[in-house]
């Protein structure tokens, strides 16, 4: 999804930043990414709508054989409430096809794979038509399309046409996922996660310029 927010510093940064990370992509990131996408595509065989939004190394393109994965994982409902384990018995039945069947037998690597959150297409889809239904699902929504990597994206596209350009919506929205940007940029575990990007593009003899070694710093630093 195109940035919503041009023209702020939080997200102008983080996205850069990723941008530039994304031009080293690994072997293994692409092979997973592909994996993913054809696991999707099994699962849609039956009739299922699903895409994923790829977070962590995964997202920045830093992927290595020792990697897990993290994932948002966008499934229509039979209902519109918040996709939970106990009003959804499909979420474990998708988890059970992911992680014991579908992925053991087409990964060339088996890795670890955690589902972060849900997001339940149909709940969408009434945020959308009835302003101020659920202002979360959407935030959720527009948050995960703008700093992820998508995976089988499809299914969600026509969720990105319908509010492309509701400006009214991003304008009131903005300053919450400005915060959850600044919150998630200055945890430990995304410092860390920096800190062993930049070691393996050292380890591919890949020389970071010092203007991208400031921004980082300066992006961990300040958020």
């Amino acid at each position: 999804m195109r940035n919503p927010f041009p023209e702020n510093e939080t997200f102008k940064k983080f996205l850069g930043i990723k941008d530039y990370f994304r031009k080293f992509t690994t072997e293994e990131n692409m092979l997973r990414t592909r994996e993913l996408a054809r696991a999707a595509r099994m699962i849609q065989q039956t009739g299922a709508k699903i895409s994923f939004d790829l977070l962590g190394s995964a997202n920045f393109g830093m992927a290595v054989e020792v990697s897990d994965v993290d994932i948002v994982m966008y499934i229509e409902c039979d209902h519109e409430d918040e996709a939970r384990y106990d009003n959804t018995p499909m979420l474990r039945i998708y988890e059970s096809l992911f992680f014991a069947t579908i992925l053991k037998e087409i990964s060339h690597n088996p890795f670890k794979l955690e589902i972060v959150d849900f997001i339940n297409l149909r709940r969408l889809d009434r945020a959308i038509r009835e302003p101020g239904f659920d202002d979360d699902i959407l935030a959720r929504f527009v948050f995960y399309r703008t700093i992820c990597r998508g995976v089988n994206k499809l299914p969600i596209r026509k969720y990105e046409q319908a509010i492309s350009g509701n400006k009214e919506l991003f304008k009131r929205i903005e300053d919450h996922l400005t915060e959850a940007l600044k919150e998630f940029t200055r945890s430990s575990s995304h410092r860390l996660s920096f800190q062993k990007y930049v070691s393996r593009l050292k380890e591919q003899n890949i020389k970071i310029p010092g203007s991208m070694i400031e921004k980082i710093q300066e992006y961990l630093d300040k958020g």
